[in-house]
């Protein structure tokens, strides 16, 4: 038997294991018409796991992130992580002129933990995650793999306007399809697939995306500190988690000035970040952040300060840096340890002391609040001006 044959014959197998899935009662998540499957690319599949961290993530990070990156994404699918990934989408919307009262905050990796809870929160796969995980399956139930194809049946134009049909304007209609409403979908809006509104994958992204789908959508490699932040880290956490009196109070005001910071230790790879968090488990556990919403708010009675390494891709919306090193923490006792003053009581968390720096802070000495404040000039500065950016007040 030919080469030719055999692929043709293993073309025809699939094809009738898709037959006889549908006839023992499984349920086509789209159209007929819409339902292609890319057999190509399984016959050149590779055997071995693509790389989310070397394959996979480049391709997000060029033509997916830009729009799916941040707290308020489309659809609330954040695609700068394989946790976003995970959590799929949902059709609450982050911010809403119309709504009166808040809701519960949606904090990945904060909010909820594991894919269970974010679906009792209302979050619907883009994954396949049903009983049954064959390459044709994952394709076939997953809304991620049924978007990209849209956009390879209906390619964008690479000339001229775009179609009137392309919704591009800001206050456009939220339209989040799940497996289940998919072929509604793509009957409504053929010209809606991802990249929306963008060009089309390369063959090469599209290969990609499409295969690391139909593996089942492996996640990333585990990540460690590297060997130089690691006992930075061990260093940073034991000062920060002293128990007398001054350095609890210094420590909640150092966690409440940098708590949006990205932490980089020195002498440590470029793109090596972590958060400053506060955790149920002591230094040494597994991190369990503890998901208060506003970083004044009551931890309870016993909590530890931890440093969080930040996985996620990098978007400049979010990302202010903040560099601490041997140095720094020496400059920290000078500031805040070692002059002579006395932390009586702990202020407590009730909304109208902890809301308040100056009551809460009272005991810290006015010059070292000025002089960290003077030294971090820099990060503020930058924080205010993307903080500004970001609801319009800037040009």
């Amino acid at each position: 038997m030919t080469s030719w044959q055999q692929q043709t014959l293993f073309r025809y197998l699939i094809i009738l294991l898709v037959i006889t899935m549908s006839a023992c009662g499984a349920k086509p998540s789209v159209t007929k018409d819409q339902a292609t499957i890319d057999y190509d690319l399984l016959l050149t599949m590779p055997k071995e796991n693509i790389s989310y961290n070397q394959a996979v993530k480049p391709v997000l990070d060029k033509r997916c992130v830009v729009c799916h990156g941040c707290y308020d994404a489309p659809c609330q699918l954040k695609l700068s992580s394989h946790e976003g990934l995970q959590r799929g989408a949902s059709k609450i919307k982050v911010y809403d002129g119309a709504r009166i009262r808040a809701i519960e905050p949606t904090r990945l990796g904060i909010d909820a933990k594991s894919t269970d809870e974010w679906r009792d929160k209302g979050f619907h796969a883009l994954l396949n995650e049903g009983e049954t995980t064959d390459a044709v399956s994952n394709l076939q139930n997953s809304v991620l793999y049924q978007m990209l194809r849209l956009k390879q049946l209906h390619p964008q134009p690479r000339a001229g306007m775009l179609s009137d049909d392309v919704d591009v304007s800001l206050d456009r209609k939220q339209v989040c399809s799940t497996a289940e409403t998919f072929a509604d979908f793509a009957t409504q809006h053929p010209l809606w697939g991802m990249p929306y509104a963008m060009p089309n994958l390369s063959n090469k992204e599209y290969a990609t995306l499409v295969q690391w789908i139909a593996q089942g959508s492996p996640g990333p490699e585990a990540t460690i500190p590297s060997p130089n932040a690691h006992p930075q880290i061990q260093r940073w956490e034991a000062f920060l988690n002293a128990s007398d009196l001054k350095q609890q109070l210094v420590s909640r005001y150092l966690y409440e000035h940098l708590v949006q910071a990205h932490i980089h230790f020195s002498n440590t790879p470029a793109r090596e970040f972590y958060r400053l968090v506060r955790s149920f488990t002591p230094p040494g556990e597994i991190i369990d952040e503890i998901p208060t919403v506003r970083p004044y708010d009551n931890p309870g009675p016993r909590f530890y300060y931890r440093l969080l390494r930040y996985q996620p891709s990098i978007v400049v919306k979010d990302h202010n840096v903040y560099e601490w090193s041997d140095q720094r923490m020496q400059r920290y006792r000078e500031l805040f340890i070692e002059p002579q003053y006395e932390v009586k009581k702990l202020p407590g968390y009730k909304p109208d002391i902890a809301s308040n720096p100056f009551k809460v802070y009272a005991a810290i000495p006015p010059v070292s609040r000025y002089q960290f404040l003077w030294m971090k000039r820099g990060f503020l500065l930058r924080g205010s001006l993307k903080a500004r950016f970001v609801v319009g007040k800037l040009p």
